[in-house]
């Protein structure tokens, strides 16, 4: 129809439909971006917030609702200093045991 007819009308029609396009886009942009943000905040109260606190995977699991672990793992990347604290529990275990 704009293609078609040249009267002042489908200018009209022609520019709201473009306006129109470009509002979805943005809406479609803000949408996008809002679920990066939400990523990012789950992924940083799992990894930083919860596993920096010594709070274990399925009590993180149930605060973020997931049914099982598993998804949890994708949140919740091990920070270096969990991994050195539980290897020194270990290396407290074995030398405790080793006194026996």
């Amino acid at each position: 129809f704009v293609f078609f007819c040249r009267s002042v009308c489908s200018a009209i029609l022609a520019k709201c439909l473009i306006i129109n396009v470009l509002r979805l886009i943005i809406v479609i942009l803000f949408f996008i971006a809002f679920l990066n943000i939400t990523y990012t905040a789950r992924h940083t109260f799992a990894s930083t917030v919860t596993l920096a606190n010594n709070i274990s995977l399925e009590v993180v699991s149930k605060m973020l609702g997931h049914t099982n672990t598993r998804m949890t793992n994708h949140y919740a990347k091990l920070i270096d200093k969990c991994i050195g604290e539980q290897m020194d529990k270990l290396m407290d275990t074995f030398t405790g045991d080793s006194n026996y």
